[in-house]
């Protein structure tokens, strides 16, 4: 109920004791303000009769936006994630360029070796993402991507053993759009 208040509190001329009060008459979303008209907005207490049609206006215009976003085409929605596929390989080439300046005693070590075999399968990793990303879920992956932006983020300062547990974390993460 409070997110729904706090989104009706966008509309200007509507602050919290008048959201609340819409809430409570059914009307918690912009459409349902919409659909409510102004003699439905007028039976509510509180409202300004003179703001009715610009509350209803902005109301509108807030709900096209909403539905614009919401049916954004499978098309775009799979372009945006191969975008981002593309900016975790990004990322995972500025780990790999950071631990050979940074490490470039260990590199040849054990630690070395294991941050060089995650970086393979985490670059291959990307590639099974990336094309999958046609027959997975769109919210699922989008979530899984965030979180393995998360990881590879968390990397810059890490030790040569952290890098290779983050990349193997990411990685990880990542099997949900693939498996």
């Amino acid at each position: 109920m409070k997110a729904e208040i706090k989104e009706l509190q966008k509309l200007k001329g509507v602050g919290e004791v008048l959201s609340r009060r819409l809430v409570e008459a059914g009307c918690d979303t912009f459409a349902k303000i919409v659909a409510a008209g102004e003699d439905g907005l007028k039976k509510i207490q509180g409202v300004n009769p003179k703001l009715v049609g610009a509350i209803i206006a902005q109301a509108v215009e807030m709900a096209g936006e909403i539905l614009e976003e919401n049916h954004k085409s499978k098309t775009e929605k799979i372009g945006e994630l191969k975008q981002r596929v593309v900016c975790l390989r990004c990322q995972v080439q500025k780990v790999a360029f950071s631990v050979r300046d940074r490490f470039m005693d260990q590199v040849r070590g054990k630690n070395g070796k294991k941050v060089e075999q995650e970086l393979v399968k985490m670059i291959s990793t990307l590639e099974m993402v990336e094309a999958k990303l046609d027959d997975a879920r769109m919210k699922r992956a989008g979530k899984v991507l965030t979180k393995a932006e998360k990881c590879l983020g968390d990397l810059t300062g890490a030790g040569i053993k952290n890098v290779g547990r983050g990349l193997k974390k990411a990685r990880k993460s990542l099997k949900d759009v693939y498996a």
